[in-house]
């Protein structure tokens, strides 16, 4: 095979490859021509042209999720670099394995008024797991050694040690274009580490039992998780006890009838006797980021005696203020082990928890069928349409909020960019997605601002044909006028929710997309039809609501509620 003549980049490429590294999403550039002319003649690695940078590092991101293996993203030197962090900062607080390979100019030349030059060694520092520098033009044995183990330590911290985005910056000097023939990967050497299992020890064990089996509230929360039919089955049999209930969110991939999946619904308008009484003396933690501010605050406020924290990586996190444990497993490794050695005791703790979820459902269900037309009856229809074989991603803001408030059990998976909470990557992020699993359908559920904010992640050689956008559009971020502080500020249209008013039926023909859209409760139950039924190919449809109307709805939503408990 024909590779770069660099002796560096060779041995980059042919031990990523040795590895397991599948998929490169390349931006373009000159410093990085190496690596273009490598990974592409190669012929082992799949290779994507993504011209905005910001746009292929969420892209690789997303595919990364789906497909659960590391993705590698490659640019040339300068701002270019800077443009990928967006997506590693993403990565790293959800642990997902980005292979970053940046080139750079000879290190000689930084800060000397050279071109496309700037200070790129440890550059994502606060965001990244591990960096390296490497050689690009390496010639001797003890630097391509150093390559080799550099490239082996960062895979295995990437993808099992301490999972995240890992960073190998690689100055390269010119000539950039040659190439040379490259016979075989033999002299290549690679080490793995061993996944070893985590136990709970028997003392150990036996203690969180007894205080498990003496406590008549136990609140097990689940955060953001993939999909995981053993945690689920392990959930389900510990809220068999009456003394647990578990709450869980869209984005924890976790269902059952006696689980709580809508926690807004519930807890909002409690008064503090009853707030009290339904916070919990033992929380149990497992997943990553929670959606609701409202449990988050109720937690803080009642904190319990006892917080466990179950996470294989991060159970150090004192999200709620009264960490007692920190247990480093997995949820379903833990439950394995935890179910076993308890009984529970005798409580009404977990029928409260019940009575209180049938009443707020059939208020929901009463508010819901008179609805006016708003953000809250179309979230209501959107997911009420949703196969229950598609994969739904949902973007930041005001669009994760509404979907938590509807019954979405039916939905294979639900993905949001919780790491960092962002909305700049959420269409780039279901775009490599959907790239990964030809196979599945998908789905993302967006807003304007979100949407227009990353047009640039329609700008790529995929041809995606497996994932259909819902834009919701209400004229701005209307986030601004449902949470409490920014709705009252003077500066708020312009400067907070960016008011403005275009579409995107235009945007979608320019990048060859079907367009639907829908005006009220009837033309939207159309679209959506026509949306979910097979036949439409990649379609983009833009439901427009009236900004000024959708926070009186959701406050009625809310008072109705509250009044009527």
């Amino acid at each position: 095979m024909e590779l770069s003549d660099k002796k560096g980049v060779r041995k980059i490429v042919l031990t990523l490859a040795k590895l397991g590294l599948q998929d490169v999403i390349i931006s373009p550039g000159s410093r990085n021509a190496p690596f273009v002319i490598s990974f592409l003649r190669h012929g082992g690695f799949h290779c994507l042209s993504v011209r905005d940078e910001r746009s292929a590092a969420f892209f690789a991101l997303g595919k990364a999720i789906e497909s659960h293996r590391p993705v590698a993203i490659l640019c040339t030197s300068g701002s270019a670099t800077l443009n990928f962090a967006p997506a590693i900062s993403e990565a790293f607080y959800r642990r997902i394995p980005l292979i970053v390979l940046t080139t750079d100019r000879p290190v000689e030349w930084t800060d000397q008024g050279d071109g496309q030059t700037i200070r790129q060694s440890h550059i994502y520092r606060n965001f990244i797991r591990h960096s390296y520098d490497l050689n690009g033009d390496a010639d001797s044995y003890d630097q391509l050694w150093h390559i080799e183990r550099c490239l082996c330590e960062g895979w295995n911290i990437a993808t099992m040690a301490d999972p995240g985005p890992v960073h190998f910056n690689i100055p390269l000097k010119e000539p950039l274009y040659i190439t040379s023939e490259e016979e075989d990967d033999s002299n290549v050497r690679t080490f793995r580490e061993l996944s070893l299992d985590r136990q709970l020890d028997h003392g150990s064990l036996k203690a969180m039992a007894a205080i498990f089996d003496n406590i008549k509230k136990v609140m097990v929360l689940v955060g953001q998780h993939d999909v995981d039919h053993e945690l689920s089955a392990g959930l389900t049999e510990l809220a068999a006890h009456d003394n647990v209930v578990v709450l869980t969110e869209s984005t924890s991939n976790v269902h059952h009838p006696h689980f709580v999946e809508n926690i807004d619904r519930l807890i909002t308008g409690l008064n503090d006797v009853d707030a009290a009484e339904l916070m919990p003396d033992l929380l149990i933690t497992i997943g990553d980021a929670v959606v609701s501010k409202r449990i988050k605050g109720l937690l803080r406020k009642y904190r319990p005696s006892h917080h466990w924290n179950i996470h294989r990586f991060d159970a150090l996190m004192d999200t709620y203020q009264s960490l007692s444990l920190a247990i480093p497993l997995s949820g379903s490794d833990f439950l394995n082990q935890f179910n076993q050695a308890v009984s529970g005791t005798s409580s009404d703790y977990n029928k409260r928890w019940q009575t209180l979820k049938e009443r707020k459902k059939q208020l929901h269900d009463e508010f819901t069928v008179n609805s006016e037309y708003s953000d809250y009856s179309a979230f209501n229809r959107i997911v009420q349409a949703i196969p229950k074989d598609w994969v739904v991603h949902v973007a930041n803001s005001s669009p994760i909020r509404y979907v938590q408030l509807f019954d979405n059990s039916h939905i294979a998976d639900m993905q949001c960019n919780r790491g960092t909470s962002g909305i700049e990557g959420c269409t780039g992020t279901a775009m490599g997605a959907a790239s990964a699993s030809p196979d599945k359908k998908f789905l993302l559920i967006t807003g304007d601002i979100a949407f227009h904010y990353d047009i640039n992640a329609l700008w790529n050689e995929a041809r995606i044909e497996n994932l259909n956008i819902i834009v919701i559009n209400n004229a701005g971020g209307g986030i601004f006028r449902i949470i409490e502080g920014p709705d009252k500020a003077a500066e708020r249209l312009a400067f907070i929710e960016t008011e403005m008013h275009l579409d995107a039926e235009r945007i979608a023909a320019h990048h060859d997309w079907n367009y639907l859209k829908a005006l009220d409760n009837e033309s939207l139950d159309t679209a959506l039809k026509r949306l979910f039924d097979g036949n439409t190919g990649r379609t983009i449809l833009e439901i427009f609501t009236d900004a000024d109307k959708n926070p009186l709805v959701l406050g009625q939503y809310w008072n109705y509620l509250k009044e009527k408990n």
